[in-house]
């Protein structure tokens, strides 16, 4: 997860358009890498991190030989991921179907960390050798109100991310597949800045093993 800001800028940030946050995921400029991360699944995952409105957003990148089009099958798995991922999900569940759909889901954090929950709009993005799968919040109560209503009386004490705005971008280059997976995310709830920014840095690299051993049919 990202991290923590005052109520002010919680407030700015929750108003600049997903549409931003994802053009400044996309463009180049303005990362600065954290570290180099080895992995026994991938290999080096190299993490990067830069500002867009008050939010630390993160970045990791790995290569693999998994193919594009299992990479992102495995990205839009939704309804799977609780029995592959190494996120405590305590519910992920698609609600619509086809290129563009909308899904939630609920992570279990360790006490005294406050689950967290998403509503998200999830669309796969074609251009030459590269597919993406990106997501942007929803407001649950006005796109899905049942849905939403069941979500918070079955995990009352569950805090709503503000802000969750994200890529797989899968890259076909010179016989592998570059993989970078991006997020601008506030967690919201009384989680420090530093252990946010950290406690991201941290399972990137896991997420981005558990898409490629997927892909790979490892998990």
């Amino acid at each position: 997860m990202s991290t923590l800001l005052p109520a002010l800028m919680l407030t700015a940030a929750a108003a600049v358009p997903a549409s931003a946050y994802r053009a400044a995921l996309a463009t180049d400029a303005g990362w600065q890498e954290v570290a180099v991360k080895k992995h026994a699944s991938v290999g080096e995952v190299r993490v990067r991190h830069k500002k867009v409105a008050g939010l630390d957003c993160l970045e990791g990148i790995a290569h693999t030989t998994a193919s594009v089009e299992k990479l992102l099958s495995a990205a839009r798995d939704i309804d799977g991921s609780r029995t592959w991922s190494s996120a405590k999900l305590l519910d992920s569940k698609a609600l619509t179907s086809g290129v563009r759909f909308d899904y939630f889901q609920v992570l279990d954090n360790p006490f005294p960390i406050k689950d967290r929950y998403w509503f998200l709009r999830g669309e796969t993005v074609r251009a030459g050798d590269t597919a993406s799968f990106e997501w942007h919040h929803i407001d649950p109560a006005a796109q899905h109100p049942a849905v939403y209503a069941r979500v918070v009386q079955d995990h009352p004490d569950a805090i709503s991310t503000g802000v969750n705005v994200g890529a797989w971008v899968f890259t076909q280059v010179e016989g592998k597949v570059r993989v970078h997976y991006r997020l601008c995310s506030d967690p919201g709830g009384s989680i420090p800045d530093w252990a946010g920014h950290k406690a991201a840095e941290m399972s990137l690299p896991t997420n981005i093993a558990d898409i490629i051993e997927r892909a790979r049919g490892q998990r």
